[in-house]
């Protein structure tokens, strides 16, 4: 915003302009527009002030920033968008008044800026915010020195505290002129007329004006931070018949007794009204609590007492939300009854924040009261499962993927021998086909005794394996995590207790942290220091219970899983080879190709890996191939298991495998337990090196190539708008006996009526009138499908989808410039004058092949074409007569329609355009304006968008005869 300023030298350079032009009256004027331009600099201020005011009502600063003349402030909004706003002093004033040259205005001055130096503490100006200029006031005072000891008396007091320096303002200097004034000190910084000034200080800027006159506005303040709440709004998670609900979860023993187990928290999250309070400036201090029947009114956020029902656990705060974690008090684990939740009335909270730096008034503020519902779980219907932390799909946990807790009856079941899910007893744990874990006797050992590099000291540790878990019947019958949900006051702990004193081996392979469930092998308790081979091929189960709170403290008991661990020797020895083939699509089936071994170039990577020479493997190893590989490549099955050292290992490929990359797997697999398995990958990269492509041929296409053009053909001596869709393409050729079998096959993409492909040729039926509406007007989108050996292969240098568009073979009649002009009453005996209409028109088609045209002696016409496009309205045999010409209305110079005398009249006969006047003559000129007609087989004039193409309207001048 420019704030005009009005410098002593234009007043006086306006005022001495007037007074020599036009004496007093002139002199009075000028000063009654000089007093508005002061009222208007005023309103100016005044209006600057409001928008200011307006954008830190509801925004923060961002940054300052000095410009050319003033400054650049950028505010953020609660949206985290920014908004930018200039406020700059005035442009140098207009020159004065013609006459006695009046000079131009003084220009507006810089803005000053004011700031502490954080070093010496004085306050420093500038009016470019580069260049600083300290003034010799401290922004805060310094303690006084201590006072000296009396003699033979008492110390001294110490000197008084130095009192901060004020901030800077605008007072009258002795020589009556305007200067910054701070402790009513003068810093010797002139105000000028017009001056805005912005000062830094404590949690943002202080914005001053001085107007034309140089009185000092009232500070606009703008924060960097907000200093108080006014409002919040909850953010609902859940709603009960469109009303939110705020959930509060506890874990009781049956939904009868409701003895609790563990009370959890309710998470709450409002928004902040305005954006951008500073979070150390609020915080919550508790929930109000109402019974009622009524969920309509406010709470009055005046300091009420919160309500001792409730604990804030914790706050998470930002400048634009608060979520607040809050528990229910007095319903603490073995309570019996409820004595928030009543069933008999709803219960309504509401947030009350305390604004820590607000005025007394403003101290506490309240959201709307909500609806506050209280969540039971039995113990029935909470489960330790696996789960996975932190996870994507933005829950804090999950389920492990593929772990599908069964929950029938009001409780969670076993699932069975094949269940991803924990078991419930030791029995249904050892009967799982699957472990839940796997323990390497060697890698996973407790102690690493040969300096074994696959050694695993952490082991597995079952407090990042297993959660706690919840049925929600509330909100969709779904498992959640008791970590995400208000429920993560709980501990699981572990134990093999379960094992009686006859089944000592079970503890004796198993070493277990019974706090952090790090389980391991045990190293062997017969032979010392030795890895417990023993163990393998065994299994070991490991009892998991959780319990209300953190510790061994608690008892109460919420739920218990059963863990199978298994113990192998070959989990982590898993032996990679690679390889790879590549192949072209050709038209024979099955292709046999020989596997190229990355290192060495034979099966030796798999001898040598395995540490065997080639007979001793195929003694005992079996290749078997994955049954997820692609359709149309398989491997070999004789050649992989050959046993002899150098056999090529083939794999066949179908001739319908197209172009791509693809991965084929298997695996060699010991009938020797301690043998690791082989797992072989071959990468199969199939090309198009014989398959042919195509390509747009450009005469045929716009020049972008973006859709064809289709302008139709002679079919027999009938123009059609049809097309052989390969007029538009070239196929690449390719020169090899292998190549497969390449088709190209050509249909309508996005159906039109009457608009059809059949084999390569596209037509249009230019009878139907549906068609006809493609015509000139728009894209009809076609397709084209390659396919080698019969499998669709889509086309690689442009869209399998493509646009034609059908044009008109006859192009838009042309109306020439009238070659004569009525003149009114030329013919003294008819008091008529004539146009002959067929010197105005001119018909061409697309290959610019003249159709129709007369210049008033010699035709020049094509009957043959015209008969072939249909052209109507044209009589070729009675010397090529319109037969549709019409007159249609008259208009004055300016195209005001106007009305005709009703002695004058304008027709058409014959060939001519007529203008008649039997009554007085024009005494200005009119135009006459006529539509001819003139349709064709592709344009009848019935389609509202190309219908003036075949109907134009024109205009003949009639001249006064004076």
């Amino acid at each position: 915003m420019k704030i005009r300023n009005l410098s002593k030298l234009a007043l006086a350079v306006a005022i001495s302009s007037s007074v020599v032009l036009e004496g007093c009256k002139k002199y009075d004027d000028d000063i009654t527009r000089l007093e508005q331009g002061i009222d208007q600099n005023k309103n100016d201020i005044a209006s600057l002030k409001t928008q200011l005011q307006t954008l830190s009502a509801t925004n923060v600063v961002e940054s300052v920033t000095s410009i050319s003349g003033g400054f650049r402030i950028t505010f953020k909004n609660a949206a985290g968008q920014s908004t930018t706003y200039d406020v700059v002093n005035g442009a140098a004033g207009a020159a004065g008044a013609a006459g006695a040259a009046g000079a131009a205005g003084a220009a507006g001055t810089p803005g000053t800026q004011w700031r502490i130096n954080s070093t010496t503490g004085v306050w420093e100006s500038s009016t470019n915010g580069t260049a600083w200029t300290a003034t010799t006031v401290k922004a805060a005072g310094t303690n006084g020195t201590n006072g000296t000891n009396g003699t033979n008396g008492t110390n001294g007091t110490n000197g008084a505290a130095g009192k901060d320096g004020a901030t800077p303002q605008i007072k009258k200097g002795t020589d009556g002129k305007s200067y910054w004034f701070i402790n009513d000190t003068n810093t010797g910084v002139q105000a000028s007329a017009g001056d805005i000034t912005l000062v830094a200080v404590d949690g943002g800027y202080n914005v001053v004006f001085t107007d034309s006159k140089g009185v000092v506005s009232e500070t606009v303040f703008l924060g960097k931070e907000q200093v108080a709440v006014s409002n919040l709004a909850l953010v609902p998670t859940y709603t009960q018949n469109n009303t939110p609900v705020i959930f509060f979860p506890r874990i009781v023993n049956d939904v009868t007794n409701k003895v609790t187990k563990l009370q959890g928290y309710g998470t709450v999250k409002y928004n902040l009204n305005p954006y951008g309070v500073a979070i150390a400036n609020f915080d919550a201090n508790g929930l109000l609590a109402k019974y009622t029947d009524e969920v309509t009114f406010r709470s009055t956020g005046s300091g009420a007492a919160i309500s001792s029902d409730f604990s804030v656990v914790n706050s998470v705060k930002t400048f634009g939300d608060i979520s607040v974690n809050i528990k229910p008090k007095g319903q603490g684990t073995g309570n019996t009854t409820s004595s928030i939740f009543k069933s008999s009335q709803p219960l309504f909270v509401a947030l009350q924040v305390e604004n820590k730096k607000a005025a007394e008034g403003q101290k506490f503020v309240a959201s709307n009261y909500n609806l506050a519902k209280e969540e039971i779980v039995e113990i029935d219907e909470v489960t330790i499962e696996k789960a996975v932390k932190n996870n994507t799909t933005g829950d804090k946990v999950t389920l492990l993927n593929g772990v599908t807790p069964t929950f029938t009856a009001g409780a969670y079941a076993d699932g069975g021998s094949s269940s991803s899910a924990l078991a419930f007893t030791q029995v249904s744990a050892s009967a799982r086909t699957k472990a839940d874990f796997q323990l390497h006797f060697k890698n996973d050992a407790s102690e690493n005794l040969d300096n074994n590099s696959a050694y695993n000291k952490v082991g597995v540790v079952l407090d990042t394996e297993l959660s706690g878990f919840f049925y929600r019947t509330q909100v969709g019958n779904v498992t959640k995590s008791m970590d995400d949900y208000g429920l993560g006051d709980y501990n699981i702990r572990y134990d093999l207790d379960h094992y009686a004193a006859t089944d000592p081996q079970k503890r004796d392979w198993l070493d277990l942290d019974t706090e952090t469930g790090k389980i391991s092998v045990k190293i062997s308790t017969t032979n010392s220091k030795t890895y417990n081979s023993a163990a393998v091929n065994n299994h070991a189960v490991v009892r998991a219970r959780l319990y209300s709170g953190a510790g061994n403290a608690s008892t109460d008991l919420i739920a218990t899983r059963y863990i199978k661990v298994a113990f192998i020797q070959n989990k982590a020895e898993v032996i990679d080879v690679t390889g790879t083939v590549n192949h072209k699509v050709v038209l024979a089936n099955n292709s046999n190709k020989t596997i190229t071994w990355d290192t060495p170039t034979t099966l030796d990577a798999a001898y040598n890996k395995t540490g065997k020479t080639a007979q001793d493997f195929h003694a005992v190893y079996t290749f078997t191939a994955a049954t997820t590989n692609p359709v149309g490549i398989t491997f070999n099955t004789a050649t992989m298991n050959n046993t002899t050292q150098g056999t090529d290992r083939v794999i066949s490929i179908a001739n319908t495998v197209m172009p791509k990359t693809y991965i084929l797997e298997g695996t060699y697999k010991s009938s020797t337990s301690s043998d690791p398995e082989v797992k072989v990958k071959i990468t199969v990269n199939v090309t198009n090196d014989l398959i042919t492509n195509i390509s747009k041929k450009a005469p045929f296409w716009d020049t972008a190539l973006t859709y064809g053009i289709i302008n139709g053909k002679d079919v027999a001596g009938t123009w059609k708008l049809n097309a052989n869709l390969w007029d538009y393409f070239t196929e690449t050729t390719v020169n090899d006996a292998t190549k497969p079998n390449t088709t190209y096959e050509f249909s309508v993409n996005t159906p039109t009526n009457n608009i059809a492909v059949n084999g390569s040729e596209v037509t249009l039926n230019d009878a139907d009138a549906t068609a006809r509406t493609k015509v000139n007007n728009g894209d009809v989108s076609l397709r084209v499908t390659r396919k080698v050996n019969g499998v669709i292969y889509d086309i690689t240098d442009f869209s399998k989808d493509f646009n034609v568009k059908f044009i008109n073979p006859v192009k838009a009649i042309e109306i020439k410039t009238p070659y004569r002009e009525f003149k009114d009453k030329e013919t003294s005996g008819t008091n008529t004058s004539l146009v002959d209409v067929r010197q105005l028109v001119k018909l061409t088609d697309f290959n610019n092949t003249v159709l129709f045209n007369y210049n008033g002696t010699t035709f020049t016409a094509d009957n043959s074409l015209m008969g072939k496009y249909g052209v109507s309205n044209i009589n070729t045999a009675n010397n090529y007569q319109f037969t549709l010409v019409e007159f249609v209305r008259a208009e004055d110079m300016s195209g005001n329609n106007i009305s005709l005398a009703s002695t004058s009249r304008a027709y058409y006969s014959g060939n001519d355009l007529v203008w008649e006047n039997t009554g007085a003559n024009l005494q200005q000129a009119i135009n006459l304006v006529f539509k001819v007609t003139v349709t064709n087989k592709f344009n009848q004039g019935d389609v509202t968008s190309t219908k003036g193409e075949v109907v134009k309207e024109f205009k003949v001048k009639v001249n006064p005869n004076i």
